[in-house]
This record gives structure tokens, C-alpha cells and sequence, in this order.
């Protein structure tokens, strides 16, 4: 054998072992996660997670608050219709809004053209999307995340499919959760039915009411009140101003959405007999990047806010240090003075 054809052969074996040795070290080092979704399903993640498509709003900000967004190729986020309907405080915290944002249903084919490693979505909104999702290949969970304890689920099963500094971001997460509900919880554990004060939770219009199956009222317990519409059941329910009066409620509040301000029934003559009213005890909840009253992270301040705006005299709460902290420690976000005063109402 000549020199020459000697070192072609050698080179070419060292380079064969140098792929199979790569391959070896690909296999050794590839992995995945196994867990259960919130809708009892297994799912199989390969890790690492670096391409995300959120097909349900709620589900982008559990990513955000994981310090995660950056891994966010596509996503759908709560009651945004489109760029131009984003808050400043969304912008902030993804400066490439105009590259993620998608609106309306869901397409197959789009998703798939941005080859995720993941995509999150809700079995309510998006049918048999995951099903046709895991049968490409594409590993897809579920959230079903209609309660405050639910929504602490959620971001742990979403910081156990991003991997080991998620999980553990999720756990801080759940422990704050944790201290946060025991502290309002104590609060108001031994206030006696009478002082427990009720509560109208009202849409984007007057009269649209929570049901008591949807995540508004079930805050409104854990602030330690009593949502006047429990008794109903589905998403928001047409009622009638006779049905208000008879619930005669101490407190109202507005979702931060839909238009609707508390001076509207501040002023509406036909609500003056109502004890919210009369005491001038009419509120909006507060939203930044999100609203509060969705299962978002940030509706654990909207508990906060509303404990404190039930029982300010029983509970001990700094909303504006907390706001402050927990837009820091869980979105890398600093709030300014005027979205603190904004937010607390100051």
C-alpha cells in the first residue's frame, strides 16, 4: 500500500470514530421528561425544551414567569387580538411581540412550520389539537387550570417540562404561593359568616356575572369572601338588575377588561339601594401584562389585592412591596412608581 493511499485510510477511520464517538455521547447525553398533563394524560418530552409554541394564552405566561420567554417561538396571549391591543407593560417584558404574537384559532400546519419542541394548549379551546400533535411527533400537554391550586399545578407541570432551573423557579413559585394563601387564610379563618363580606364579580358589563365555577369567584373565596353568584353555574351568566338587588352585595368588582368602570355603577340610579354602592365600595382589578382575574402567575396578586381590599383591617399586606417583588423575582420585570401606583391604587 502506498503512502499516500496509507493517510486517505487513516483519515477516513479516525473521522468514522470521531462520528460514532459523537453519536455515542449524542445518545448518552439525550433525555427526557415524563409527566402526567392536567388532564390525566402521560406525555414525553425530549429535552432540552428550546422551541415553544403557546397555543393558549394563559399557558404564555406561566413560560414568562419562569424566566423562560426567550425559548417562546410563537404564542397566543390573554385577550390580545393583536399588536395594537398589547399593554406597554407586554412589550416591556417581550420586546419581540411583533415576531410571537399570534391571534385566533389555532392552525395545524403554522405550528407545525415553527418546529416545536413543545406546544401548550387547553382541550376547552383547542380539541383534539394535541392528539393531532403527539401523533407527528410533536410532544403537546394540556392545562385545565380553572382554580388558584390549579394554576399552582400548572406552573410546576410547566417548570417540569422545561427542564431543571424551570422546575426549581416553579417551586419558589409554589412555595410563595403557599405562604401567600396560609397568611390571607389565617387572616380570615375566624371571621364568622356574618362578617364574611359578599361579593358581586361583574364582566364587561353590569350585568354579566361570574359563575361559581369560574376562576373570579373561586379568588374571591380565597380572599376569604363570599362571591354572591356561587350558586350559578357555566361561564358568565346574563342576569337582571332584580337579581342584583336581591344579592345585595358589600363589595363590587370589575374585570380589568371590557370598558365597563366603577363610576358607571357608581352613578346608575337604579343601583343606589346596594351597600357596595352606597359605601362608594365599587373596584376594577388591577392588570399589568395580563389580568389578574385569569389563571395567570400575576392572579395570586389579585388575590392579595382583593384580601386587602375586603379586610385591609385584619391583613397585613404591603401590596406595593409585593408587586414590586413579584414582578422581579418571577418576570425579570421592575415595576415603576406609576405602575405601583397604578396597580396598588395609590
Amino acid at each position: 500500500m502506498n503512502r499516500a493511499l496509507h493517510h486517505i485510510l487513516h483519515v477516513f477511520a479516525a473521522s468514522a470514530l470521531i462520528t460514532i464517538f459523537a453519536s455515542v455521547l449524542a445518545l448518552a447525553g439525550s433525555s427526557s421528561v415524563q409527566l402526567v398533563d392536567q388532564t390525566g394524560r402521560t406525555v414525553s418530552i425530549p429535552q432540552p425544551v428550546t422551541r415553544i409554541v403557546s397555543a393558549y394564552g394563559i399557558s404564555t405566561y406561566y413560560v414568562y414567569a419562569l424566566r423562560a420567554g426567550d425559548r417562546i417561538v410563537n404564542a397566543w396571549y390573554v385577550q390580545i387580538k393583536g399588536l395594537s391591543k398589547a399593554p406597554a407593560a407586554l412589550w416591556k417584558m417581550e420586546p419581540n411581540l411583533d415576531k410571537k404574537l399570534s391571534a385566533g384559532k389555532p392552525n395545524l400546519e403554522d405550528i407545525v412550520s415553527r418546529h416545536p419542541d413543545l406546544v401548550l394548549t387547553n382541550p376547552t379551546k383547542h380539541g383534539d389539537l394535541a392528539d393531532r400533535l403527539i401523533s407527528l411527533g410533536i410532544p403537546a400537554i394540556q392545562y385545565v387550570a380553572e382554580s388558584p391550586e390549579a394554576m399552582k399545578e400548572a406552573m410546576l407541570l410547566t417548570g417540569e417540562a422545561l427542564g431543571p432551573t424551570a422546575a426549581s423557579r416553579a417551586q419558589e413559585f409554589a412555595a410563595y404561593y403557599d405562604r401567600t394563601m396560609a397568611k390571607i387564610a389565617d387572616a380570615t379563618r375566624q371571621l364568622p359568616p356574618s362578617d364574611r363580606l359578599r361579593v358581586y364579580f361583574c364582566g364587561s358589563s353590569p350585568l354579566r356575572a361570574a359563575s361559581g365555577e369560574m376562576y373570579q369567584s373561586l379568588m374571591v373565596d380565597a380572599a376569604g369572601g363570599v362571591s354572591v353568584s356561587a350558586g350559578s353555574h357555566g361561564y358568565w351568566n346574563n342576569v337582571n338588575i332584580e337579581q342584583i338587588l336581591a344579592w345585595n352585595p358589600d363589595v363590587i368588582i370589575i374585570t380589568s377588561y371590557g370598558g365597563l368602570t366603577p363610576q358607571q355603577i357608581l352613578e346608575d340610579p337604579d343601583w343606589q339601594s346596594i351597600p357596595a354602592v352606597k359605601n362608594g365600595r365599587v373596584y376594577r382589578m388591577p392588570a399589568l401584562a395580563a389580568a389578574w382575574d385569569t389563571p395567570v402567575p400575576d392572579s395570586l396578586l389579585g388575590i392579595m389585592w382583593l384580601a386587602d381590599v375586603l379586610y385591609q383591617d385584619k391583613i397585613d399586606i404591603d401590596l406595593a412591596s409585593e408587586c414590586r417583588s413579584f414582578y422581579s423575582e418571577f418576570y425579570n420585570y421592575t415595576l415603576s412608581d406609576e405602575e405601583v401606583a397604578r396597580l396598588t391604587g395609590e
